[in-house]
């Protein structure tokens, strides 16, 4: 069941005008006010064998410096080489955009790019690396229609130079009332086309829900079909040849009522490690999630 369904995704991206119509677009091509901001002055570190990449939801991340103190003082990501923050916006008189400000406090290179206008500002996602970034894209992600609830949603992605040798990471952020053939027609675009060599992390928002209207969230899909949303997407990502590591992290993020597993890193080309999620940064409704990659 879980392999029919991800089929009918594939065909359903296959034929969906908007689908097919999303592609990569360099960040320096992108009129205002969706601009993305670029920002790459360190150089390289020292060469390792591993990566440590950290998705993390920051739920708009106003608080930048209690941001900056919690990752500071979190030590499994610390000294991480790649933040993939979901949720972060920019906004004037802040003294510059929160993705700057947050980068500046930790000293790393950052590509932060809006997805939408969101007041005065913007929202969007951003990459935060201890190596420089080059060729950053985005993609605007196809819209479900949810009536009140349709957001423009993309995707972000950069190449890590390590040295002679590169890594493309990508961000992404899916939206959350809709059902997984939607959900596998929003992703598609953004993976089909990567290099072999690719980390692809978010908060893909894989809610164990059936959504009416996608408004109403009736029961667990799992209660009805057999299924729920975070396994057929991982064997989704499995089809494009991504291992999913992280599928056993437990809960990512707590609403108060319920404690749910939405974010996720997929790797490949690239040998995954530990993994672990830092449930004592409690800075946002979702805690980090990092992985280990070998080099």
């Amino acid at each position: 069941m879980r392999r029919a369904a991800g089929i009918l995704g594939l065909a359903l991206a296959a034929c969906m005008p908007d689908a097919q119509d999303a592609a990569w677009e360099p960040a320096a091509g992108i009129p205002p006010p969706l601009t993305p901001e670029v920002f790459s002055p360190y150089p390289a570190p020292p060469p390792a064998d591993h990566l440590r990449v950290v998705s993390f939801n920051v739920e708009l991340g106003a608080d930048v410096e209690r941001l900056a103190a919690a990752i500071a003082d979190a030590p499994a990501i610390a000294g991480a080489d790649v933040f993939l923050l979901q949720e972060i916006e920019d906004h004037p008189g802040e003294g510059g955009s929160r993705t700057a400000q947050l980068a500046t406090r930790l000293a790393l290179n950052y590509a932060y790019a809006p997805a939408r206008v969101e007041g005065d500002g913007t929202h969007g996602l951003a990459i935060l690396s201890r190596f420089p970034l080059a060729d950053v894209e985005v993609m605007r992600l196809p819209h479900v229609d949810q009536t009140f609830h349709t957001r423009d949603r993309i995707a972000l992605a950069a190449d890590l130079v390590l040295g002679d040798a590169r890594l493309r990471v990508v961000d992404v952020h899916l939206d959350t009332r809709i059902n997984i053939t939607d959900r596998i027609v929003q992703m598609h675009p953004a993976v089909i086309d990567l290099p072999a060599r690719v980390v692809v992390g978010g908060d893909f928002n894989v809610n164990p829900y059936v959504w009416l209207g996608h408004v109403v969230p009736l029961v667990t899909a799992d209660a009805i079909t057999g299924f729920e949303q975070a396994v057929v997407f991982e064997d989704y990502m499995r089809d494009q040849g991504f291992a999913s590591p992280t599928s056993t992290s437990g809960p990512t993020e707590s609403n108060g009522l319920t404690d749910l597993r939405l974010d996720a890193i997929y790797p490949r080309g690239v040998t995954p490690g530990a993994i672990g999620v830092v449930r004592e940064v409690q800075v946002s409704d979702h805690v980090p999630l990092w992985l280990d990659v070998a080099l």
